[in-house]
């Protein structure tokens, strides 16, 4: 008579679609996790790409769930959710490098009462100044100096919840946008649990971020637009200021001060980076506020037809 092998603990889901090179680094980084509990790993295909799936075989522990051809970000980690038999969810990107502590401090903060726990998104490649740049406007808020507590947003690339939770709010909202479903998940949770966001300083990954210049600014715009739409973390003056053209040197002032902000708060070291980087953070974040306007405009019509 054989015995069925227990449940794992947790399951890690990877949206993806394409970036083969990138996801086989991501798995390696699994496979050297250190934790003393039993995982999987579930990637998600939404490119149904044959090098991704050669990528995951090479990994025993690492499963492959096909999704529909283009499937986004958010109902692809749906999707692998819905297969997962861990009872904690830790999401993570094809385009990220876990630390190898990163799945144990994600447990053990979700054991000690957080219902969603997320942590510093660092650069994997500090080199690239383009690369360093998207990190930096996309992930002012999460740097390694950041110190634990509460928080008010993760994203998608780094965070882990009980599985019993996710499924009790619907998982990640329905977005039809190329960003923001990680954003709006959380406003759901904080909704549900207005204390339950935790930054854990020790749960790491590595981000890659877009090194292509073309590619940053589409990215960065992708986000602003996300942001003025889905009206996340704005008041209705907000989004009716926001849509007008004269407005958006105001829109990049104002980012441009709390990335600074935050910059010289928890990464006082690194700050002098931000004078060499400055050519390209201005071109991103016009590139941001020129998303945001025309998000704000489309919320705003919305509105009012």
């Amino acid at each position: 008579m054989t015995t069925a092998s227990p449940a794992p603990r947790a399951s890690v889901i990877i949206p993806c679609k394409g970036h083969a090179r990138e996801l086989g680094l991501c798995l390696e980084s699994l496979a050297a996790q250190r934790a003393d509990f039993s995982f999987e790993i579930l990637v998600v295909d939404s490119a149904i790409d044959a090098d991704v799936k050669s990528v995951v075989d090479r990994f025993p522990g690492a499963g492959l769930v096909r999704g529909a051809p283009g499937l986004r970000a958010g109902p692809a980690r749906n999707l692998g959710a819905e297969g997962a038999a861990g009872g904690y969810l830790a999401f993570i990107d094809a385009d990220c490098q876990a630390e190898p502590e990163w799945l144990a401090r994600a447990v053990s903060a979700l054991d000690g009462g957080a219902t969603m726990v997320g942590g510093p998104i660092v650069d994997a490649r500090p080199w690239n100044p383009i690369a360093a740049t998207d990190n930096l406007l996309q992930f002012a808020d999460f740097p390694l100096g950041r110190t634990e507590g509460p928080a008010r947003y993760f994203p998608g690339c780094n965070m882990a919840l009980r599985r019993a939770d996710f499924s009790r709010i619907g998982g990640f909202p329905a977005v039809d946008l190329s960003a923001g479903e990680d954003t709006a998940l959380c406003e759901v949770v904080l909704r549900e649990w207005p204390d339950g966001l935790f930054f854990a300083p020790g749960m790491c990954v590595r981000h890659d971020g877009r090194s292509g210049f073309g590619t940053f600014l589409r990215h960065q715009a992708s986000f602003g637009r996300a942001r003025g739409i889905l009206g996340l973390h704005l008041s209705h003056a907000q989004v009716r200021w926001g849509r007008l053209p004269w407005a958006m040197p105001a829109v990049v002032a104002k980012r441009l001060c709390y990335i600074v902000k935050r910059q010289v708060a928890w990464e006082p070291a690194r700050s002098l980076r931000l004078l060499p980087l400055s050519p390209l953070i201005l071109a991103g974040l016009v590139a941001w506020a020129d998303g945001f306007r025309k998000g704000c405009r489309t919320r705003t019509e919305g509105d009012t037809a």
